[in-house]
């Protein structure tokens, strides 16, 4: 068997199937603080994805603030963020693959409802009802406004807008928004990792890549972050710059299989084929009966 007819045949033979419904193997956590950065026990954590199904599970926070939510399927969620004595925070995520694992989401929550102006109040009101009913255009322009009554949480709405162009498949659009939101604030390694994603699923690899590129690896602590950068560069044809994800999802976790597999389909690409069927072994000993074993096994067997 060729390489590319090689490539070509374990790629598609590793696409996951989709789930039925809310649940799969995928896991996200977070953080909630309050308006001074102090943690907020006991806060409700909701999570729906209307793609699939409605409902979905509730975390509720620990002593630090700390959430996990373990057991869902990959797609667009949506989180609302509740505790006594705070208004409810709407927010959402992209979980692009259940074996990706993003960076954890920190959010503020501000204390009662005192001193909201009501044109405020319901400007957000409309634009979240709008956004949530599917009207994407008029929950924009509900955003949009929102900017210019309270300039301080700008960097929220357009990642809010950007959210729904994402929706809609209009990623030059959610991209013009998420950089705004970059913008305001440089240092959000998870804006620029949802921005790079963006990219790459609007077919925009020289763009995902360069984002990418520019991702701060030493905020990267979860493995599957890297990996899923690395998977996303592999499908774009960057098997070079995919290889150095991969690789620090595997220094993450040394056990890292998905990593050792992806990175074997990127060395074959690059012609590195002994790298290649080290990886691929090093997927047999750590799983011998794992999802990629046989597909690795039949490689193993191929490659010289």
């Amino acid at each position: 068997m060729q390489r590319g007819v090689l490539v070509a045949f374990l790629l598609a033979a590793a696409v996951p199937s989709s789930a039925q419904d809310w649940k799969g193997y995928g896991r996200v956590e977070g953080r909630v603080l309050d308006d001074d950065g102090k943690p907020v026990a006991q806060a409700k954590v909701r999570l729906n994805l209307p793609e699939r199904a409605a409902g979905g599970p509730v975390a509720t926070t620990d002593a630090k603030g700390r959430w996990v939510v373990a057991g869902i399927a990959a797609g667009t969620w949506e989180v609302d963020y509740e505790a006594t004595g705070y208004v409810t925070l709407k927010g959402r995520f992209r979980l692009p693959s259940e074996s990706a694992r993003l960076l954890p989401l920190e959010v503020r929550l501000r204390k009662g409802e005192e001193g909201v102006p009501p044109a405020v109040a319901g400007t957000l009101a409309s634009a979240e009802a709008a956004e949530k009913e599917g009207r994407l255009a008029e929950a924009r322009a509900g955003y949009e406004k929102l900017i210019v009554l309270r300039p301080d949480v700008a960097a929220i709405a357009h990642q809010r807008i950007g959210a729904t162009f994402i929706k809609e498949k209009q990623y030059a659009s959610a991209l013009e928004h998420f950089q705004k939101a970059l913008d305001a604030e440089p240092g959000n390694a998870t804006v620029r990792v949802i921005m790079a994603q963006a990219a790459f699923e609007g077919g925009m690899a020289e763009r995902g890549a360069a984002l990418a590129a520019e991702v701060d690896r030493s905020a990267i602590k979860d493995p599957d972050v890297a990996f899923n950068l690395g998977v996303q560069l592999l499908n774009a044809g960057k098997a070079a710059e995919a290889v150095s994800f991969l690789s620090q999802s595997i220094a993450l976790d040394a056990g890292y299989v998905d990593g050792y597999f992806r990175r074997g389909l990127a060395e074959i690409n690059l012609g590195k084929m002994a790298e290649a069927k080290a990886d691929l072994q090093k997927v047999l000993d750590l799983a011998p009966s794992g999802p990629q074993a046989e597909l690795a096994r039949k490689a193993v067997e191929q490659l010289k």
